[in-house]
């Protein structure tokens, strides 16, 4: 028995997956997901900083970096810092 914690963001791509893949009418919808309530994640939670965090990735080392991603994603340094504390604590660049 599995019993892991499902995401709000794996319960969602189930049901748009579903919706995509099987074509399905709005009936066959409500009959499969009717009465469940869903959290739609936003954008800035989940795509917007793993984007940041791979752009921190694919150019670790390079000067200024904060704050050209800063300007990319019209972000405070503070916040870029924030969002790739993870990896940056990891050790993760390091690696060779």
């Amino acid at each position: 028995m599995n019993l892991t914690p499902i995401s709000n963001l794996e319960l969602f791509e189930e049901l748009f997956n579903y919706i995509k893949q099987n074509d399905s009418t709005l009936n066959e919808t409500l009959k499969e997901y009717g009465g469940t309530n869903y959290y739609i994640p936003s954008y800035k939670t989940v795509a917007r900083n793993t984007e940041i965090i791979t752009d921190y990735k694919n150019n670790y080392g390079i000067k200024g970096l904060a704050k050209m991603l800063s300007r990319k994603y019209s972000l405070s340094e503070p916040q870029i810092f924030l969002i790739t504390k993870g990896v940056r604590e990891s050790g993760e660049l390091n690696k060779s």
